[in-house]
């Protein structure tokens, strides 16, 4: 985390600069520390972009996708979002509140009924907010993803054995299951998949070309290889299974990509022909 506020604190730099014209000795020298910083880091490969006021001030990708490999990174180099795939899930929720079609306040039930708490009260209670904003009090049940391999309806089903740890919207605890269950509420109500309405009202309107739901859908071979200390020494590893919550975080996206998503995040969810 720490490397990450400091990477954010010189990004914040670049782009506090850019009230003033950013000069080409500016942009040379937070090229030569992000790459600086990246061997002292000992990460393979990385791909930043950095954009203020609509524009696209810097991009670039840095190392290899693979260690070993020569095959460089580069802004069209796919790289997990993980979590920040639940930015996407929220939008699109935000959509069907715009539309009528939700309410933040309707209660999970309604839509999602075989999602059967620990608590009768909270599952009872439980709103389409609470879902987003990890407020439950059930603590990580990310054990249904790490260590075994089962369905999300399977998941919803054993959310009614995990006992809270704390009381209900009364502590924060980060919650994996319960965005997929928000992806399973969308897809009800849209009457298609997330990963088709991800496409169809995100990635498609921002001109998201290279962006994807999940890693099965990738059809090229220009994206990263993950990779894990072992022994003080890191080594590349396999890929896991396609994770079952991808609407908690399996999109996949460029540098080129989500500069077009900040754009728009930054830009009160405005694009070139509409608003989100």
């Amino acid at each position: 985390m720490r490397k990450i506020c400091v990477l954010l604190l010189a990004l914040a730099s670049l782009t506090a600069s850019a009230q003033k014209k950013i000069s080409p000795k500016q942009i040379r020298e937070f090229d030569a520390y992000v790459d600086a910083v990246r061997k002292q880091w000992n990460v393979p490969g990385l791909s930043i972009t950095v954009v203020k006021d609509n524009q696209i001030l810097f991009k670039k990708g840095y190392g290899v996708r693979e260690l070993g490999k020569p095959d460089p990174v580069d802004t069209q180099t796919l790289f997990a979002c993980a979590s920040t795939t639940k930015a996407m899930t929220v939008a699109l929720m935000g959509m069907l509140v715009d539309e009528g079609k939700l309410a933040w306040n309707d209660p999970v039930s309604k839509y999602l009924p075989e999602l059967q708490l620990y608590d009768p009260y909270v599952t009872r209670e439980l709103k389409i907010r609470d879902l987003l904003i990890h407020d439950t009090g059930i603590g990580s049940t990310d054990f249904m993803t790490g260590a075994m391999t089962i369905s999300a309806n399977e998941m919803f089903r054993r959310m009614e054995l995990v006992k809270p740890s704390y009381p209900f919207r009364a502590g924060f605890a980060y919650q994996n299951t319960f965005y997929s269950a928000a992806g399973r509420v969308i897809e009800r109500i849209a009457r298609k998949t997330w990963a088709e309405f991800l496409k169809e009202r995100i990635f498609i309107p921002l001109g998201m070309n290279r962006t994807v739901p999940k890693r099965g859908y990738i059809k090229d071979d220009n994206l990263t290889k993950p990779h894990f200390t072992i022994n003080d020494t890191i080594k590349v590893i396999e890929y896991g299974a396609d994770s079952e919550i991808g609407s908690a975080g399996a999109v996949w996206s460029s540098a080129d990509d989500i500069s077009k998503w900040v754009i728009c995040m930054l830009d009160s969810s405005k694009y070139r022909g509409g608003v989100c």
